[in-house]
């Protein structure tokens, strides 16, 4: 009688890990959005959608110590730096696999695949690029290199899909300066 309780002990294990496993195999929500899914409050910047389609979105920049502090109550403050809108030079190659780039200290260097678009942000850091349907990978150019900081379950760098006639939009959080 007992090994039939572990067996099925056992296998009551593997089912759940299994269903854990074809879970997280979803994409996570990202930072990327259709234009019918995000209010157009959340950017500092409220275009009308132009004709066609495209990738549109907001640029931050974040550094210092995001570790949760100790206070004298005793509490966690999560009250540390806040991100800020920022200016960069925003570069969308075709869709690019993390052996397509070499990666650095936190920054990628040479990037192997097309480039197919190179764009600058406006001071809120709020840019818009159209582009044809297709699959792509975003990065900011920094002083040393070029940062990116989403990757999905394939390994492609910050991918992003453009739709026939659907303007994406995304988010970038730049914050190889943080500590977290």
């Amino acid at each position: 009688m007992r090994p039939l309780f572990h067996i099925f002990l056992l296998s009551l294990l593997a089912s759940f890990l299994i269903s854990a496993c074809k879970s997280s195999r979803q994409v996570p929500q990202s930072s990327e959005k259709t234009e019918s899914q995000t209010p157009e409050k959340e950017t500092t910047k409220t275009l009308k959608t132009p004709s066609g389609e495209g990738i549109k979105g907001q640029v931050y920049w974040i550094d210092g110590n995001l570790m949760p502090q100790a206070t004298d109550s005793g509490n966690d403050s999560r009250l540390g730096p806040k991100k800020q809108p920022v200016k960069r030079t925003i570069r969308i190659h075709e869709l690019t696999h993390i052996n397509e780039a070499s990666l650095g200290d936190y920054l990628f260097g040479d990037i192997e695949t097309p480039l197919v678009a190179e764009l600058e942000t406006d001071e809120s850091g709020y840019f818009e690029v159209k582009l044809p349907p297709g699959k792509y990978s975003i990065f900011t150019k920094e002083d040393k290199g070029y940062f990116a900081n989403v990757f999905d379950l394939d390994s492609f760098i910050h991918p992003i899909t453009v739709e026939k006639n659907k303007w994406k939009r995304t988010e970038i959080t730049i914050d190889y300066k943080a500590s977290y």
